[in-house]
């Protein structure tokens, strides 16, 4: 099942239509509409606002998380997208329990704006590489290797790589909301 299949599939479980889903996320319904049927892909907000809306985290509408207990590096769910300076890798088997993992991938001196998620969340994020600047609340650090922060997810406004490589950032989440 594409993506548009599962937006589609979990929109009707939720009784919205497309105005209302509209409406929810702030996406035309016409955008909404060609995102269902494949016409186009959403952007990483876009897709975010989506699953939001849809009390889902974003995984939610990908065809390979796998279940189980062990991930293979080689098999993990991925959720990049053309032309995006960020792409995320799941690092647990689904979001089906307690707490999701993914390890975060952004390009340098590239920026990540939060949104708001569907539900308050605790995060902890560990920088793997490369040097982060979080901003949680009104407070502003700046995470070298190996550095890590634990916050609660409402108050993450945004966080940027701040150095000449790729930002590598192990983020775990409970409850999975991403």
């Amino acid at each position: 099942m594409k993506i548009g299949e599962r937006i589609r599939k979990r929109r009707h479980e939720q009784n919205l239509s497309l105005r209302e889903l509209g409406e929810r996320t702030n996406v035309s319904a016409s955008f909404l509409s060609q995102v269902e049927n494949d016409q186009v892909s959403p952007s990483l907000n876009s897709l975010q606002s989506i699953a939001t809306a849809l009390e889902v985290p974003m995984f939610y509408f990908l065809n390979n998380v796998q279940g189980g207990d062990v991930v293979r590096a080689d098999k993990r769910s991925k959720l990049y997208f053309a032309n995006s300076k960020i792409g995320y890798d799941l690092l647990t088997p689904d979001f089906s329990r307690k707490m999701m993992a993914v390890m975060i991938h952004l390009k340098p001196y590239a920026q990540r704006i939060a949104l708001p998620l569907a539900r308050p969340t605790e995060q902890f994020m560990h920088v793997v590489q490369g040097c982060m600047e979080i901003k949680v609340g009104e407070a502003t650090q700046k995470l070298a290797e190996g550095d890590t922060i634990y916050f609660d997810g409402d108050l993450l406004r945004e966080f940027r790589s701040v150095s000449n490589v790729e930002l590598i950032v192990l983020c775990c989440i409970t409850p999975p909301v991403l």
